[in-house]
């Protein structure tokens, strides 16, 4: 069950397990990474689990080639057990929803991606470039994976490829709904990201006590976390909603708003304290800041609905 690999006791762990410091060395947590991988990939796999596990990734702030492995089966077949990432952006501002074009010669890609999560641990990259996607596997002479330093202290990497093989399809008709689901999984991964920001907030208001009363009692600040709950319910709903290339941009442009807000909240509520290496709360500020803009900035993703509501 989910609920029992993302349970209280599991999820502060999970939360750091994720970290990558800059110029840090190898990760030394390959082996539970692969165990909740396989936990995820073994779990149920209808798109409402498919949303949930996303919820409490984001919770945990766990992060893993999970979802994008269940947005490349939407476009390739693939084997069990094999992982993919997807590979979609040439440079930090592109939109995925126009991704740049790469040069296709025989079977063989030529590219460069950037920002690409878990590229040196997936067996495969999923290249999209205008209308064409390739699934390319990372294992062969033609794919150079370099390791980036982000402040979300992600597992981020460039990668370059020259005359890689891969398998190579027209997604035309395809890869507009598949990115519609894709953003509404991360969307889901957002809200349960602003969620559990917003309960750890909480739970050290009722801990610190100012004038012999804890903070939990100034209705002030009841209120401004009340707020960001409702809005994060608001857009949870949004993410259950029918997939669209439309509801998709607003899932992930509203989820990404509130979990920037509520990470902000709890930066600032936590007080200094909250900006140290012993608080959780500097780890959802570090990962909305580039989580939230994983799929579009917000000026990309506003542009985008404003052209799909004009039309």
């Amino acid at each position: 069950m989910l609920t029992d690999l993302f349970d209280d006791d599991t999820t502060p762990l999970l939360r750091r397990l994720g970290e990558r410091p800059r110029g840090g060395g190898a990760p030394q947590d390959e082996e539970t990474r692969r165990q909740v991988l396989a936990a995820l990939a073994d779990s149920e796999q209808s798109p409402a689990e498919v949303l949930r596990a996303a919820e409490l990734m984001g919770a945990a702030l766990y992060q893993s080639p999970f979802l994008d492995t269940v947005a490349a089966a939407e476009l390739f077949p693939l084997s069990p057990g094999r992982t993919v990432a997807l590979a979609l952006r040439e440079n930090g501002t592109d939109n995925p929803a126009t991704p740049a074009p790469f040069v296709l010669r025989d079977g063989r890609v030529t590219a460069v991606r950037r920002f690409v999560a878990f590229a040196s641990d997936v067996d495969d990259l999923l290249v999209v470039g205008g209308t064409t996607a390739a699934l390319v596997p990372v294992e062969q002479p033609g794919v150079r994976t370099r390791r980036q330093d982000d402040v979300g202290r992600g597992d981020l990497h460039t990668v370059e490829l020259q005359d890689a093989v891969a398998q190579v399809r027209d997604v035309t008709a395809d890869y507009p709904a598949v990115l519609a689901r894709a953003r509404l999984r991360h969307a889901a991964y957002l809200v349960g990201a602003a969620q559990a920001a917003i309960r750890l907030t909480a739970d050290h208001l009722r801990e610190r006590k100012v004038f012999g009363q804890p903070l939990a009692k100034s209705t002030a600040l009841a209120y401004r976390l009340a707020a960001l709950h409702a809005e994060a319910e608001a857009v949870r709903a949004l993410v259950g909603t029918e997939p669209s290339p439309r509801t998709g941009a607003q899932a992930v442009l509203l989820a990404g708003a509130v979990a920037r807000q509520s990470a902000e909240e709890a930066v600032h509520l936590h007080g200094a304290r909250g900006m140290t290496e012993h608080s959780d709360a500097q780890l959802f500020y570090r990962r909305a800041a580039v989580d939230a803009q994983w799929y579009g900035t917000a000026t990309a993703l506003r542009a985008e609905l404003l052209a799909a509501l004009s039309a």
